[in-house]
């Protein structure tokens, strides 16, 4: 769906290159199990230093579950990107699983407010999310009876343990483009005049 949106996809490697390729207009970290190559992430300086710099770029960033992770302050005591306040904690139990909609409750890099998505939840992590970072998920549970907001914004990054099906809602993937179209042209025009 990003493809068909108009998105080239760049694909690199959080573990094994250096840094991320150039030209990239934004980041897209899927799910996935960061805690088990930890060390290995963390070691990888040049990368985590590089992902910053992007988000302070203003290079629209999303990321689900492992990314989330992954752009933590930390995976247990192996440092991460730092993007967001918080410690992924590794839990003896599964922490959460089940079927997710969810309703965006400001307008987002995947759409305006009001928008529905379905999704998945799995993981054995948690991470205590400081009050100031906002919230702008509602989520209901596939029982339509729990209620919860999740869904973690801070400036341009955008990330949640949910695990989004883009086909739920295929503008999405378009609102998603758009961001980093919008963002590629106002990092040109800075340059530009920082020329």
């Amino acid at each position: 769906l990003l493809d068909a949106a108009g998105a080239e996809l760049v694909e690199f490697s959080p573990l094994d290159d250096p840094v991320l390729p150039e030209g990239l207009d934004g980041l897209y970290f899927g799910g996935g199990y960061p805690e088990v190559h930890a060390a290995e992430l963390a070691a990888n300086a040049s990368m985590l230093t590089a992902v910053r710099a992007a988000a302070e770029s203003g290079r629209p960033i999303y990321a689900e579950c492992g990314g989330l992770i992954y752009l933590a302050e930390a995976i247990e005591h192996h440092p991460g990107a730092g993007l967001f306040p918080a410690r992924a904690r590794m839990l003896p139990k599964r922490k959460a699983l089940g079927y997710r909609e969810v309703t965006l409750s400001t307008e987002t890099l995947l759409g305006p407010a009001g928008t529905v998505l379905r999704g998945h939840e799995f993981h054995y992590s948690e991470m205590k999310m400081p009050d100031e970072v906002k919230r702008v998920y509602r989520v209901t549970a596939r029982n339509g009876r729990e209620h919860f907001d999740e869904g973690y914004a801070a400036g341009n990054i955008l990330g949640s343990y949910i695990h989004l099906h883009f086909g739920s809602n295929p503008d999405t993937a378009g609102h998603f483009v758009t961001a980093c179209r919008s963002a590629a042209t106002d990092n040109h025009e800075v340059r530009r005049i920082n020329d």
